[in-house]
């Protein structure tokens, strides 16, 4: 018998450090305990840098104000922040690193959409709150394969494709598009979005792909020239974005067409020529000058925030700087309204308080964890070198917003 109880007691104890190595760390409520990752090296340092900047400045803006509220008792943020290099290995690898070692409870972060998927397939085996910053995805969303704390401040790449379609067909009114993509993951996925509302609302239309790394767009220009379309949508991205509209200048496109720009940020606007810009219409998921959008809140908001950014950096902040910045606030958020750090009980109280507001405008968590915010997306036309108060950041004028259904899809049709 005595021989059976210390075989049981044994085993006990056993299972007891068992478990306390596979469980996810708990920070204690005397600090908060943040993992912040991005891409510092790689293909995506470009913008993971300015993402790095702004969550730096969301955690000291947190800590100068005496750290975030549990309830009235004041918890100082204590940030670790890591290098994706742009790879998934060595993102997990890191991420694993700050969990187990460092005792972070809550990871914000993502510059590429591989990279974020991994991350998030990870918060499924160690459940910690996650949130992508970045464009992923819509996968990322569906009920079967979404981390169980996971959620986004950015939209997907199917929603990019939407919002687009949406605007050119609903607002613009045109029945002849060519769309012009990137030949990978993130051009398929807008792609898919594309689909999906030029089915819901019917058009003529021209599929064109370009591979990625085509210094000579002229032959996929020709294409778009051929279909006499009265509008392309064009979505490339980093250096084949600059490649295509300067080229598309070069050969006078807008003469014979509108140009509609799917998705633009600062990383590679400001690689684009003022002339080969100028005229063409961009969906932006935030820009730093609102000046003259309607929502006074929302330029005021906006405002503000480049202000504090350009005092720390010295530069106007990127689209996806700002997603970042307030992917750390609407973290520590969570933690603020549950009093925890606890990751399942954080993500439940953000969940059950879904309501915030950004320099976007008002916004709302879903079920699925993506956002819904009142201007989806905004719509910039772009600046010419005459009207441009600064030549490298004035890249657009804001002239609307898409605020219409096509842009998510349903929770549901996610598996929810």
């Amino acid at each position: 018998m005595k021989g059976f109880l210390k075989k049981f007691c044994a085993l006990g104890l056993v299972l007891f450090v068992a478990g306390f190595f596979l469980s996810v760390p708990k920070a204690a409520a005397e600090e908060i305990k943040l993992g912040v990752i991005y891409a510092m090296t790689g293909k995506g340092s470009a913008l993971g840098t300015k993402q790095m900047d702004a969550a730096k400045l969301a955690v000291k803006e947190i800590n100068d104000a005496g750290g975030a509220n549990f309830g009235g008792k004041k918890v100082m943020i204590k940030a670790f922040y890591q290098d994706t290099e742009t790879k998934p290995d060595a993102a997990i690898r890191k991420m694993k690193s700050m969990i187990n070692d460092e005792g972070i409870t809550a990871l914000v972060g993502g510059t590429f959409a591989h990279v974020s998927l991994a991350l998030n397939d990870q918060s499924r085996r160690t459940p910690i709150m996650f949130c992508a910053t970045n464009g992923v995805p819509e996968e990322f969303f569906e009920k079967e394969k979404k981390g169980p704390y996971s959620f986004s401040t950015m939209a997907s790449g199917e929603s990019v494709g939407r919002g687009a379609a949406a605007y050119i067909t609903e607002v613009m009114k045109k029945k002849k598009v060519a769309v012009c993509l990137p030949d990978y993951a993130y051009g398929h996925g807008a792609l898919r979005g594309i689909e999906e509302v030029f089915k819901k609302n019917p058009v003529d239309w021209e599929k064109i792909m370009t591979p990625v790394g085509t210094t000579d767009m002229t032959p996929f220009l020709l294409r778009v020239s051929d279909y006499k379309p009265e509008i392309v949508s064009m979505g490339q991205w980093g250096n084949d974005a600059i490649n295509i509209l300067k080229q598309a200048y070069d050969m006078k496109l807008r003469d014979r067409m509108e140009v509609f720009f799917n998705w633009i940020v600062n990383v590679f606007a400001t690689g684009i020529t003022p002339e080969a810009l100028d005229g063409v219409m961009c969906q932006l998921y935030w820009y730093h000058n609102m000046a003259g959008f309607p929502d006074q809140e929302v330029v005021k908001t906006s405002d503000a925030f480049t202000a504090r950014y350009k005092a720390a950096y010295g530069e106007p902040p990127d689209p996806y700087a700002m997603s970042a910045y307030y992917g750390v606030k609407e973290t520590v958020r969570a933690m603020e309204l549950a009093k925890s750090t606890d990751p399942k009980k954080a993500y439940e109280a953000l969940m059950a308080n879904p309501d915030w507001v950004s320099a976007k405008g008002p916004a709302k968590w879903r079920v699925d964890g993506q956002c819904s915010y009142k201007y989806y997306s905004f719509i910039g036309k772009g600046l010419g070198p005459k009207d441009r108060k600064d030549a490298t950041w004035d890249y657009v004028k804001i002239v609307d917003a898409y605020k219409g259904t096509s842009f998510q899809k349903d929770p549901k049709a996610l598996g929810w």
